[in-house]
């Protein structure tokens, strides 16, 4: 009986705990939003100023890391659709641009980013820096959480058209240079993109750039004695950041 007990309480425990993230990553999303729709242009300089510092660091920081994988990706992509009999344009211009990208984008800003937001934070909580600007009154929401959440929206969407143009067009040359019997032109995976497709994939990756940064700051905040508890934030971070983008990706390719 309890070894048929055990997986249930395992799942059951899973859900819990799943259906708990959620909820409070949601908590965080409305409450920016809602602090920063009330504040509006309240301590406007200094959100703008840790805005642009994320950005920086999320977004322009990452080109070279997103440029290798988005090149590789699209060498490796567009040469092995070459070797079947199909719409290779259409097939590569897809799985590019609307699922390998996007994902792509998503994990570094995984690992370079949300890592980096949950150990600063978890940092500022335990010298006390949170504290004191909530005794100043100074709103977590309003110069935490939105700048973080809107510079990792931000850069998660240049990231995926700056990352799909260089799987493309960068992915097309070399692959012609490897293989130049290649049929089809760089102006047919261009054209193979539908308007429908790039809004789908800006939507997408927009949930994935906010969902990443959430988690990263719900586990930051979740430290609360000891640095030790940091690298098992850290881990986390990593983990519940990647289910999350997997859970999106599979709901908005299925429903939306």
């Amino acid at each position: 009986m309890n070894a048929l007990l055990t997986p249930i309480r395992w799942l059951g425990g899973t859900a819990i705990r799943a259906f708990r993230l959620g909820a409070e990553v949601f908590a965080l999303l409305y409450g920016a939003l809602a602090v920063f729709a009330y504040v509006r242009t309240h301590g406007l300089r200094a959100v703008l100023r840790v805005a642009t510092t994320q950005t920086l660091f999320t977004g322009v920081h990452a080109l070279p890391l997103v440029s290798l994988a988005a090149l590789t990706l699209g060498t490796l992509i567009i040469t092995k659709a070459n070797e079947y009999p199909i719409d290779v344009a259409d097939l590569s211009a897809h799985i590019l641009v609307e699922n390998a990208i996007p994902m792509i984008v998503a994990f570094i800003i995984v690992g370079r980013s949300g890592t980096a937001i949950c150990v600063e934070l978890a940092s500022m909580k335990l010298s006390g820096e949170l504290d004191a600007m909530r005794s100043m009154g100074i709103p977590l929401e309003h110069m935490i959480v939105f700048p973080r959440l809107f510079a990792g929206v931000v850069s998660a969407v240049s990231l995926t058209i700056y990352g799909s143009a260089v799987s493309l067009a960068g992915g097309y040359f070399l692959a012609k240079t490897l293989s130049p019997s290649m049929p089809f032109a760089l102006e047919a995976l261009v054209n193979a993109i539908r308007e429908e497709d790039l809004i789908h994939t800006l939507v997408k990756t927009s949930l994935f750039g906010g969902a990443v940064v959430l988690v990263a700051i719900r586990e930051g905040y979740a430290v609360q004695a000891s640095r030790r508890e940091i690298p098992i934030a850290v881990t986390r971070s990593v983990v519940h950041g990647m289910a999350l983008v997997f859970v999106l990706n599979s709901f908005i390719s299925l429903f939306l």
